[in-house]
C-alpha cells in the first residue's frame, strides 16, 4: 500500500482519536504501514489527569452528497448477510472482510454486527480542547498548536438486559477517496483500500465484544501500582493493529504492513504518550502471540501489568513493578487532592522526549521500575479557584546504573526549561521544576508553581517517600538523606486478581 497522508499525519499539527473503548465504544484510526518513516498517526486516551474534550459539528452545502442505498454492489444483502449495512455504499464486502477476521481469531461465529456508513461531507467534525492544568501538560505532554482530529471508524458493543451485545459499527469519512475538494480542506488523504483496513480493526473489536475479551482483559488487570489504563488500552487497541496489519498481509498484499515504531519513537512528546499504547501494543502482541492471529484471547487472559512490559517484550511475570510508597504532607494552606498515581514508562519517556531527542529519551526512561505522583494545591491562592499547583513525583529505576542515566538525562531536560535559580528551572512562577535524589535508585521531580518547588521538602528512602510542602518561605536542599542505604530490595509490591 502507498504512503497515506492522511493517516501519516504530521504530528506538531494533527490529531487522530482513537480507542476510547472503555467498555462503551472503540474507535481507530486508520492504517498505517512502515513505509513511512517521518510520520505516524495520533489517538487519545481517556486518562483522568490529562483530559481532551470533542464536539461533533458537521459539513454541509450544496455538494452534500445523498445516501446511496440502492444497487450498491456490496449492500450486505443475500444469502451469506451476517453483516447488516446501511448508509452510504462501501467499497468493499463488508460480510467477507468479518468473516475473514473471523477467520484469523480462529473463531466460529454465526453472528456479527450492524455496519452504518456515513459519507464523507456528512461526517461529524471534531472541535479539539486541551487543558494545560495537567500534570502531563506541566512536564512538556501537550500538543503543538490545535490538532484536527480524524476518527475513521468505532465499534460500541450495546449491551442488551439479558446480557448479551448487539455490536454495531460506525465508518466514517466514505467516499472521500472520490471528494478532491474535501481532502484538500481536511488536509488528509482516506482511500477506499483504508477504510476497508478501518473495518477489519473494528471487527476484531467486534469480536472482543461476543467473546467477552475486554472484561476478561479488565479483570485480569485488576492491580495494585501499575498504571492500568495504558495497559489496557494497549492490550484492546494494539491487538486490533495488529490483526489489520495482519489482515493487510493476508488478504491485500501488503506484507511490511505495521504501525511504524520507528517513526513514532522519534515523534513529538504528545504524539509519544497518546499513540504508545496502539504502536508498542501491536508490536508487543505480534511479538507475544509469535505472529499468529488464532491464539488472540490469550493475551487477554495473562496479559502483561506494566508498560515497560510492553515496550520492551517481557513476559507478564518479568520485570514485575518493584516496591514504592509515595505520601503526601501538607501545610496548613496548601492540600493534596489525589492520592499517589502511577505514570509509568510510557508517561516517563514522552514527558523526557518534549525536551531531548528520541534516543535519549528511551535510555532515560529504560529501567523504570516504579513511580508515583501527587497533586499539591494551594487552597487559598485565589477566590476564583485559581490555585497554585504541585506535583511531587517519584520514580524508583531498576538500579543505580539505570537512575543515574535518568538523572543526567533529565538534567539536559531541566536545563531546556529555563534559567536556574537555587536548583530551581524554569521561565516562569507557575512552571518550575526540580530534581531530587533519594537514594541510588529513587528520584523525586517537583513540578509546577515555584512556591511549592522551591519550599518542598524530600525524605525517605528506595522504596518510601514521603513529599512535604512546608509553608516556608525559603529554598529546600536539592538533596536528601539515603536513611535507608542498605533497603536496596527487589520485591515487588504487585497484587494481581485471579481470572
Amino acid at each position: 500500500m502507498t504512503n497515506r497522508t492522511l493517516i501519516a499525519l504530521v504530528l506538531a499539527a494533527t490529531m487522530v482519536l482513537a480507542g476510547c473503548s472503555g467498555g462503551t465504544a472503540t474507535e481507530t484510526t486508520a492504517p498505517t504501514d512502515d513505509t513511512t518513516v517521518e510520520e505516524t498517526t495520533v489517538a487519545t486516551t481517556t486518562e483522568s489527569t490529562d483530559d481532551t474534550t470533542s464536539e461533533p459539528t458537521t459539513t454541509e452545502g450544496e455538494d452534500y452528497p445523498k445516501v446511496k442505498t440502492e444497487n450498491c454492489k456490496y449492500s450486505g444483502e443475500g444469502d451469506d448477510d451476517i453483516v447488516r449495512e446501511s448508509g452510504a455504499c462501501l467499497p468493499f464486502d463488508a460480510d467477507e472482510v468479518y468473516r475473514n477476521v473471523a477467520d484469523m481469531a480462529g473463531v466460529d461465529i454465526d453472528k456479527g454486527p450492524s455496519v452504518n456508513s456515513i459519507p464523507a461531507r456528512g461526517t461529524s467534525r471534531y472541535e479539539f480542547s486541551f487543558s494545560n492544568n495537567t500534570f502531563g501538560a506541566t512536564m512538556g505532554i501537550a500538543p503543538d498548536g490545535q490538532p484536527s482530529v480524524f476518527v475513521p471508524g468505532y465499534a460500541q458493543p450495546n449491551q442488551n438486559p439479558d446480557g448479551t451485545v448487539s455490536p454495531a459499527v460506525t465508518m466514517r469519512y466514505i467516499g472521500l477517496w472520490n471528494d478532491s475538494a474535501l481532502q484538500e480542506d481536511l488536509g488528509i488523504r482516506y482511500t477506499a483500500e483504508d477504510a476497508e483496513v478501518t473495518a477489519a480493526h473494528e471487527f476484531l473489536h467486534v469480536i472482543q465484544f461476543y467473546q467477552g475479551s475486554q472484561e476478561r482483559l479488565a479483570q485480569n488487570l485488576t492491580s495494585e501500582g501499575v498504571n492500568v489504563n495504558d495497559v489496557e488500552l494497549a492490550m484492546i487497541e494494539g491487538s486490533a493493529s495488529f490483526f489489520e496489519s495482519q489482515y493487510q498481509r493476508e488478504y491485500m498484499g501488503n506484507p511490511n504492513a505495521m504501525r511504524n515504531f520507528s517513526a513514532w519513537s522519534n515523534s513529538n512528546a504528545y504524539a509519544m504518550k497518546q499513540l504508545g499504547p496502539y504502536v508498542a501494543g501491536s508490536h508487543y502482541t505480534r511479538w507475544y502471540l509469535n505472529g499468529s492471529t488464532e491464539n488472540f484471547e490469550k493475551i487477554y487472559d495473562n496479559p502483561p501489568v506494566s508498560m515497560e512490559q510492553i515496550l520492551h517484550k517481557y513476559e507478564p511475570d518479568e520485570e514485575l513493578p518493584k516496591n514504592l510508597t509515595v505520601d503526601g504532607e501538607v501545610s496548613s494552606d496548601w492540600a493534596t487532592p489525589s492520592s499517589s498515581k502511577t505514570k509509568g514508562e510510557l508517561f516517563l519517556r514522552s514527558a523526557l522526549r518534549s525536551a531531548v531527542s528520541g534516543d535519549e529519551a528511551a535510555r532515560g526512561a529504560a529501567g523504570w521500575g516504579q513511580d508515583g505522583v501527587i497533586t499539591f494545591q494551594n487552597t487559598s491562592y485565589s477566590a476564583a479557584g485559581n490555585y497554585k499547583t504541585g506535583y511531587g513525583w517519584a520514580i524508583r529505576f531498576d538500579n543505580a546504573t539505570e537512575a543515574a542515566e535518568f538523572e543526567s538525562i533529565f538534567g539536559e531536560w531541566l536545563e531546556a526549561q529555563g534559567p536556574q535559580n537555587n536548583g530551581v528551572y524554569g521561565e516562569s512562577t507557575e512552571e518550575t521544576f526540580r530534581m531530587v535524589e533519594v537514594s541510588e535508585e529513587t528520584v523525586v521531580v517537583l513540578a509546577g508553581h515555584e512556591d511549592f518547588t522551591s519550599q518542598a521538602t524530600v525524605s525517605g528512602n528506595t522504596t518510601e517517600v514521603v513529599i512535604e510542602h512546608t509553608g516556608e518561605d525559603e529554598t529546600q536542599s536539592d538533596s536528601v538523606e539515603d536513611d535507608d542505604a542498605d533497603a536496596f530490595v527487589a520485591g515487588s509490591g504487585f497484587v494481581r486478581a485471579q481470572a
